[in-house]
Formats: C-alpha cells, sequence, structure tokens
C-alpha cells in the first residue's frame, strides 16, 4: 500500500529551543505533547516547557504506557517478520524485564506494575495473534513500526516532530493506529475523546500533507488494566482532508500567539484548564501572590532545564510577569 520512495523524513538536528536576541526562550521543534499544553494554558506551558518545572514523584502510568508499547511493537514486529507467536512473546518479554523490570517492579500500583505488563503482552498475543489488520511495509521492506518524525511545519521556521505508533493495512486502506492504556472502562465515550484529538489529528497531517501517505483515518487500540485484569478494545475512524486542513490552521495560529509570548516573556494562565484530567499539577503554584511562586515551584517540583535553553552560566530567567529575577540551577 504503501508507494515506492515515500518514506519519513530524516532533518540534521535542530535546536527544539532556542534563545532570541531579546533574551527570550522561544521553541522550534514543536511536538503534540508541547502543543497540547500551551493550548491548555499558556502558563503551565511555560513552568513545564520552557522553565523545566517537573513532578517530584515518579509516575507509574508513564512508565507502564511505554513498556507495554516496547512490548507490542516487539508482537507486531514478530508477527510482520513471520515468527511464532510463542517466540515473538518471549521476545517481548525478555525486552520488558531488561528495559522496565527494574522500574516496574518498584511501582505500588499493581495495575501498572510488572505482572500488569506480562500479562497485557500475553493476553494481547492471545487476542490478536490472528488478526485482519496487518502492520503496512515501508519502501525499504521494514515495518511500518513507530515511525519518527521532524519536518517543516510553519513560514515562521517552526518544525513538527513525533512519532507513529504503526500504520496498517485495513479492508485495502491505510490507516495511522494510537496504542492507548488507560484504567478507564472501554465505553463508547472512552473513544469519542479521540476525535477530536490533538495528538491523532497532527500524525495524519503529517502522514497526508508531508509524508503523502494516503492514510484515510485512524484506529486507537487501547488496553484497559486492573489488578487481576486486562481488556482490549479498538476504534476505527476516518476523518476528511478538510478537518485536517483546519486543524494545521489553528496550530499555525497556537504557535503565533506563542512566538508573541515568547517577545513579550509573558504567559498568561487559563483558570478554564485547571481542573483538567485531575487537576492541574501548577494550580496551587497559581494560587500563590506573582511574588511568592518562584519559592513555591521551587520548593514543590524538580528542575531540568532542557539542554538547548542551559546558558554558560547555568541561569535561566523566570518569567517577567511573575517576579524579574534569575533562578542559579543546580
Amino acid at each position: 500500500m504503501m508507494d515506492d520512495g515515500i518514506g519519513y523524513i530524516e532533518a540534521p538536528h535542530f535546536p527544539k529551543y532556542v534563545w532570541q536576541e531579546n533574551g527570550t526562550a522561544k521553541q522550534m521543534v514543536w511536538d503534540t505533547s508541547s502543543l497540547s499544553a500551551f493550548s491548555s494554558c499558556p502558563r503551565y506551558y511555560n513552568y513545564q516547557n520552557l522553565l523545566g518545572y517537573k513532578s517530584k514523584q515518579y509516575s507509574s502510568a508513564t512508565g507502564f504506557g511505554s513498556a507495554v508499547h516496547e512490548g507490542f511493537e516487539e508482537l507486531d514486529r514478530g508477527r510482520f517478520e513471520g515468527k511464532s507467536k510463542d517466540e515473538s512473546v518471549k521476545n517481548a518479554i525478555k525486552l520488558i524485564l531488561l528495559e522496565f523490570g527494574e522500574e516496574l517492579l518498584r511501582t505500588e500500583d499493581k495495575a501498572r506494575g510488572l505482572e500488569a505488563t506480562m500479562r497485557a503482552i500475553v493476553w494481547r498475543a492471545e487476542e490478536f495473534w490472528e488478526d485482519s489488520i496487518k502492520v503496512a511495509t515501508m519502501p525499504d521492506g521494514d515495518p511500518a513500526l513507530e515511525q519518527r518524525f521532524e519536518v517543516p511545519f510553519s513560514v515562521t521556521g517552526e518544525r513538527l516532530s513525533g512519532r507513529i505508533d504503526k500504520v496498517v493495512e485495513l479492508d485495502n486502506e491505510l490507516y495511522v493506529v494510537d496504542t492507548k492504556t488507560t484504567k478507564t472502562g472501554l465505553t463508547s465515550y472512552y473513544f469519542a475523546n479521540f476525535t477530536p484529538n490533538n495528538q491523532v489529528y497532527a500524525y495524519l497531517w503529517a502522514a497526508k500533507h508531508i509524508l503523502k501517505l494516503p492514510v484515510v483515518g485512524f484506529i486507537v487500540e487501547a488496553a484497559q488494566t486492573g489488578v487481576n485484569f486486562t481488556r482490549f478494545e479498538r476504534a476505527v475512524f476516518k476523518v476528511n482532508d478538510e478537518v485536517i486542513q483546519e486543524w494545521y490552521i489553528d496550530s499555525m495560529h497556537k504557535i503565533d500567539l506563542s512566538n508573541m509570548y515568547a517577545k513579550d516573556n509573558y504567559y498568561p494562565a487559563d483558570f478554564t484548564a485547571c481542573s483538567n484530567y485531575g487537576g492541574c499539577k501548577f494550580r496551587e503554584v497559581c494560587n500563590e501572590a506573582p511574588s511568592r511562586r518562584h519559592i513555591v515551584v521551587e520548593s514543590d517540583f524538580d528542575r531540568e532545564v532542557h539542554k538547548d535553553l542551559r546558558k554558560e552560566d547555568n541561569v535561566v530567567a523566570l518569567p517577567t510577569n511573575e517576579l524579574e529575577i534569575e533562578v542559579e540551577l543546580e
């Protein structure tokens, strides 16, 4: 299904963030995570992406999700290469133990620990080894799995990067697939959250308009995990080209806004996002007076500034709308 000569673009190193002449930071390589962060709340985006604040607590959801993705990819690769189900499961489990075993054993969340990961891999192989959905083939003969891209995105020089879980063939048509892990019940309400969806639409835009792949929509493959069970479900969506083009125009508008905020080094809050997904992690920071926020955020969060924003003196300025001081990094 994939035309010869079409592949994912590999670009030379391009800085994710740059310092502007006026001394403010600006993002140059965007992904769906940073676009979503900026869309939900510019102040949240500034704290997380530009200033590099992150929660001190380990997130079991992140580690578990990565492990399941890697395990599922190994299963898909084995099936693509004609390996047996048992051999593919064995390779997937070996991979998880080597790369994620110690981390998964540390989590106190039994629905996202090592046993839950192993169960998800084994049960998925049992349920989907004989499958009507087939992994598509790249022009070089490789499976279309975990395809990374970084492509030109805007007239002001920004780029879009991402990683598509896989591209598959279903009924002689191409679909982008996104794999999700959740504790939420796999109801129609759950799958409705993916249309519209910033991440999925970004991948469809890249596949259609940059990589020239004739994808007609996307498939969400979800795994619901509990302490003693794993459940799988899929949803197939077709998306009109006009919808994807509108998403692109909207994204250009957001990048224009981000450039304006970067120029002024001012990132306003959007309080309508405070309760999203169980509550913003910076909610208590925003409750403080602007003159005290730097004290709270430095106390309650770890800081890992992106390497592109580390100056020679190892100092990064706080936003001017909060306090005109500089904080020295450890």
